[in-house]
């Protein structure tokens, strides 16, 4: 399994049980690319609730002659292969265990992201506690979408948001896995030394490092800067990383350096640095920086 490989998945149920699956949407994204798509509507063998039917427009009729799960299962395990799965959220993966449980079929066993748990960390001061449903994700970092509730398109722009928060930590989507593990990161209940030569910044970190986020913020922290986790018109350092270009999906700079070069262009006195640049001027007292002013 590569690490830049998924699988974006997402489902529409017939009813209120998880596993009256309507429809599925599937996107293989490789190196930061779409490089397949495929959808199909499913027989849920079930009842439509009309609750249901108004969110993703799907009705009863609309799947008559269509595939019960168990032969559209075999599409997906072969689209999926051994590669990575991502949904936004539990219920798709909850919608696929429990539609297999009452067919008694063996369950997928690739492992599986959850996206909206990625989005939570890599945009913490926004979404560490709520406000991350998938529209409005979109809405916030640009990516289209036009039909919510129908399957590829949910599925494509899940994807598509879990490849912004690639870019946005420098973590690949196999990274996600371990690190949504463990505790949501907030740079605000950081203990910050007041009394440090750097106390009189507020610093942002973006991109590919070679030192971990975690371990990057600590030093600054001890070094007096108050880290954040995003942009904002009291950002006084931008520490940008390597990244890399193709993982991008043809973006060059990361959501937080554009709005910092914008804040700049407003009159806002940030700099921006290079992780080397950032390494070097901890070890500098606050006299020995103004060289970089």
């Amino acid at each position: 399994m590569s690490s830049n490989r998924f699988v974006s998945i997402d489902v529409e149920t017939a009813n209120s049980w998880f596993g009256s699956i309507c429809q599925i949407g599937v996107v293989e994204f490789v190196d930061g690319q779409i490089t397949n798509e495929w959808d199909s509507l499913v027989d849920p063998e079930d009842d439509f609730f009309e609750f249901n039917t108004r969110i993703h427009g799907i009705t009863s009729g609309m799947i008559a002659g269509q595939p019960p799960f168990q032969t559209v299962l075999e599409t997906v395990r072969s689209l999926a292969a051994d590669n990575l799965i991502a949904s936004y959220g539990h219920f798709d993966r909850s919608a696929f265990s429990q539609a297999c449980d009452t067919r008694n079929l063996v369950p997928m066993s690739n492992q599986w992201l959850n996206i909206q748990l990625a989005v939570r960390r890599a945009w913490p001061d926004r979404y560490a506690t709520g406000g991350y449903r998938l529209n409005a994700v979109c809405k916030y970092l640009g990516i289209p979408l036009a039909r919510h509730h129908n399957a590829i398109e949910d599925a494509r722009a899940a994807g598509l948001v879990l490849l912004r928060a690639c870019e946005e930590t420098g973590i690949s989507p196999a990274g996600w896995i371990a690190l949504n593990r463990q505790p949501i990161n907030t740079a605000a209940a950081m203990v910050v030394n007041t009394a440090g030569p750097l106390s009189d910044e507020s610093i942002v970190f973006t991109g590919a490092m070679q030192m971990p986020r975690q371990k990057a913020q600590d030093l600054a922290a001890a070094m007096g800067c108050a880290p954040s986790n995003g942009v904002t018109k009291k950002t006084t350092i931008l520490v940008v990383g390597d990244q890399d270009l193709t993982r991008l999906a043809g973006k060059e700079k990361s959501s937080k350096h554009l709005k910092a070069e914008e804040l700049i262009k407003a009159g806002h006195e940030i700099r921006i640095i290079g992780e080397s640049d950032f390494l070097a001027m901890v070890t500098l007292d606050k006299a020995d920086r103004q060289h970089l002013a």
